[in-house]
């Protein structure tokens, strides 16, 4: 009962703010420093990109069609950033007559950037999350580097970058570290035990190029968190799409597109030896004025070691996901998702996730996020446990 008084309260904040529109918004870090550019120019509300955005991206964090005007860090403003966000969560877990309840306010994390130009044709992006102890008003965070690649961007043709380092690979046609929801992609999630998720960032090398609507990907990285050190690189993947239209997909043009994905990893414990797995995928991304929506479906097939099966045949799943976004004004927009993800047969685990929610931009950098998500699990093994999250909070950065 107080989980669905909480939806309530969500979804009425959200009907209310949308109603309101604020003054004009400056420009925020890193790039709208550089380029004296409000984020609006590169983010259909932030940190989606928008198809601008996603040019600039591609185009190695380069004005495109202004290359030759461009700034290194050593002559820009100091190529670095924050960002965060605060506010009030409330979390329920239930299975079968047991319950566990999680609510307060928190810091939920804390990210440094700093990306730029480093010289004609190079340029990088690093994302640190520095440690953060865990406690009532803070959530525990592991010091790592989620990102830090150099990218080789135009080699003699927009057919031909490179992307080097620890970065997001192309595999994941909806990126993970720039989607509206708090609540992840569970198709994305899902993995044999101790295997690494779509959802993770990878080291590697990445080739990737575009033109005429048409864009290809294609990288070796290194796999599973199971693998050895002495493993190597193991994995292999590759991406083409295609747009309908003028636009890049994000928010204009229709877009689709094909992933194969094929890897060796050890089974957890990583003692036994190397075993194949395999993912492929159909996604699009269409948009009609303001509304997007967005898709993947994902199958995998897995040999039967790593998920520690009994049977005689390979382990296979799929899933998919679909989220539909409206963006009314530029200073809001709501979404909806569906997540549903057919576990193997052998495991009998089934996942489905239901979310729904909204952000209202004060700023272009700032913004008030709410969301609710239910998660049930369907498992032999248990009472069907169901996840309860809903959050309001504000997410800046500077």
């Amino acid at each position: 009962m107080k989980t669905l008084r909480i939806a309530v309260l969500v979804t009425l904040a959200t009907a209310t703010l949308l109603a309101l529109r604020p003054g004009p918004a400056g420009a925020v870090p890193v790039f709208a420093r550089k380029y004296g550019l409000n984020c609006t120019n590169c983010h259909s509300g932030f940190p989606r990109l928008n198809d601008w955005g996603q040019r600039f991206r591609a185009n190695g964090y380069r004005l495109p069609g202004r290359e030759n005007e461009e700034k290194t860090v050593l002559e820009s403003p100091p190529p670095f950033a924050l960002r965060t966000s605060y506010g009030y969560t409330h979390e329920r877990f239930e299975n079968g007559a047991e319950g566990t309840n999680a609510s307060g306010f928190r810091v939920h994390g804390l990210d440094v950037l700093s990306a730029g130009v480093i010289a004609p044709h190079v340029s990088y992006l690093m994302v640190y999350p520095p440690q953060l102890a865990g406690s009532r008003g803070v959530q525990e965070q592991e010091g790592t580097i989620e990102m830090v690649s150099v990218v080789f961007s135009g080699l003699g043709s927009p057919w031909l970058n490179v992307r080097a380092g620890r970065f997001e690979p192309a595999y994941a046609a909806f990126s993970v570290k720039r989607h509206l929801t708090v609540t992840p992609y569970e198709v994305y999630e899902y993995a044999f035990p101790g295997g690494s998720p779509f959802s993770e960032t990878q080291e590697g090398l990445e080739v990737t190029g575009s033109g005429r609507g048409f864009a290809y990907a294609a990288g070796l990285v290194n796999g599973s968190a199971t693998n050895r050190p002495d493993d190597g690189p193991s994995d292999a993947y590759a991406r083409a799409a295609m747009v309908i239209g003028a636009g890049e997909g994000q928010t204009a043009g229709q877009r689709v597109g094909v992933t194969g994905y094929f890897g060796r990893a050890r089974p957890e414990g990583g003692i036994d030896a190397l075993q194949t797995y395999s993912r492929f995928g159909v996604d699009a991304s269409l948009n009609l004025k303001q509304v997007n929506l967005a898709a993947q479906w994902l199958y995998g097939q897995d040999q039967k070691a790593l998920w520690g099966s009994e049977t005689a045949d390979d382990v296979c799943w799929s899933g998919f996901f679909a989220e539909l976004s409206w963006q009314p004004l530029v200073e809001c927009v709501a979404f909806a998702r569906y997540d549903m993800v057919e576990g193997p047969e052998a495991i009998g685990q089934d996942v489905t996730r239901l979310t729904g929610g909204g952000r209202y931009y004060f700023a272009d950098n700032l913004a008030l996020h709410l969301e609710y998500s239910r998660r049930t699990l369907d498992s032999a093994a248990s009472d069907d446990p169901t996840e309860d999250l809903a959050t309001a909070r504000l997410d800046f950065g500077f």
